[in-house]
């Protein structure tokens, strides 16, 4: 697995016991530097430590590699996402987890692109990304993006959604794919796509200019 930033696990144990089970749950291990963690977050008057996400992967059997643009868990591999992706990382992988990052990188086409070839035929990719959270990121990403973008690039679209209200207890909505919309305010999209093929990629063109190419409404 590739992580786009190390991904915090921000949950209690209980929650841990109750989706993976209790000899999990009995192996956690938890971060030196939670509070601060914590704080960055503005998490701290909710949870009471931060699990160590790595010791958690390795406990299901995950082997995961992280990159950032800063090492500030101590383990990441320094990549910058505006730029392509380094040869070593292309094609590599079974599943990528974007855990709130291409919205912070100006290139968002670039870091979009980044995530497809980082993946293996087969492979899956999940985004979770703003939808309506200003100034949050460079950008809040709209679903057609993703729609758009793996549809046209020889994936399949497995899971799509938003979340929004309390943080420890979302509400899962369900949004429409490229029709225009109104979303509720600090919403998020989950969005699961799955790599059918190794093809090149292309950048590409919104559904609602396929569907209107003469940019004409119709004549009634």
């Amino acid at each position: 697995m590739l992580s786009l930033g190390y991904p915090d696990i921000l949950v209690e144990k209980g929650v841990v016991e109750e989706l993976f089970g209790i000899e999990i749950a009995s192996q956690l291990s938890y971060r030196d530097d939670s509070a601060a963690i914590l704080a960055w977050h503005g998490f701290s008057d909710k949870i009471s430590q931060v699990i160590d996400s790595d010791h958690f992967f390795s406990l299901i059997g995950v082997t995961c590699e992280y990159i950032d643009i800063v090492n500030s868990r101590a383990i990441e591999r320094v990549v910058d996402l505006n730029d392509p992706l380094p040869e070593d990382l292309v094609e590599q992988f079974d599943f990528l987890l974007d855990p709130g990052t291409i919205e912070h990188c100006c290139n968002i086409g670039q870091a979009l692109k980044n995530t497809a070839m980082a993946l293996k035929q087969d492979g899956y990719v999940c985004h979770y990304a703003p939808l309506s959270m200003f100034n949050h990121g460079f950008y809040n990403i709209n679903p057609t993006l993703f729609i758009d973008f793996y549809g046209q690039n020889d994936f399949k679209l497995e899971f799509m959604a938003a979340t929004a209200g309390d943080r420890f207890a979302p509400d899962l909505i369900e949004i429409p794919g490229i029709e225009r919309f109104v979303a509720p305010e600090n919403a998020s999209t989950i969005i699961v796509a799955r790599r059918l093929k190794v093809s090149k990629l292309a950048w590409p063109t919104q559904s609602k200019y396929l569907m209107n190419p003469d940019l004409k409404a119709p004549v009634k």
